[in-house]
């Protein structure tokens, strides 16, 4: 009985273990995946094969003015899209996690019209575009890629922690041993 329950003391320590220094490290450890991912994405993006006007509105009963009418707003030129397309490593609501995704509002490359590209759209005619969906090809192709990718760092990771633990959890030790060495790397000692 006493056995088993220092089995699981020891599975419980390594999974605390792991799960701080995955946490502290996952962002940098997701970065090479996601751009992996990324060159998928831009490898498959369609390019234009002349430039692209925005325009601002003319009065306030439209939502938008229609083609060559009104004042320029913005040009996206061949090969913007492509440009656009990158890891989002920085927003805040992402603590444990990286997002690929087209940056919206550069100044070099705006790809806010990502979604018109690649799904379908209801033109003003009402006739209805078909999207490329070049982003769903390119996660189908890179997709086991980048996961196996992403399952050798974990497993990585866990032999790191697992070695660690060994090192510092025995049980002749006893309880201190692997409580200083888990305040150690919790930055708490």
């Amino acid at each position: 009985m006493e056995n088993i329950s220092y089995e699981v003391n020891d599975v419980v320590r390594a999974l605390r273990l792991l799960s701080t220094q995955i946490q502290r490290d996952i962002k940098d450890d997701l970065k090479g995946p996601a751009d992996l991912l990324v060159s998928a994405i831009k490898g498959r993006t369609p390019v234009s094969a002349k430039p692209h006007s925005r325009y601002k509105k003319i009065t306030s009963s439209r939502k938008r003015a229609m083609k060559g009418a009104g004042v320029i707003v913005a040009t996206y030129r061949p090969g913007n899209l492509k440009r656009s397309f990158r890891v989002l490593g920085k927003l805040r609501r992402m603590r444990n996690a990286v997002m690929v995704g087209a940056l919206l509002g550069g100044k070099r490359a705006d790809g806010y019209y990502v979604h018109m590209v690649n799904n379908d759209v209801k033109m003003t005619n009402g006739k209805i575009r078909i999207g490329q969906r070049f982003v769903d090809s390119a996660i189908v192709a890179a997709g086991p890629i980048v996961l196996r990718v992403i399952q050798q760092i974990v497993s990585s990771k866990i032999e790191t922690t697992d070695r660690q633990t060994r090192s510092f959890g025995n049980k002749a030790d006893g309880p201190g041993s692997w409580w200083k060495a888990y305040a150690r790397i919790r930055g708490r000692e």
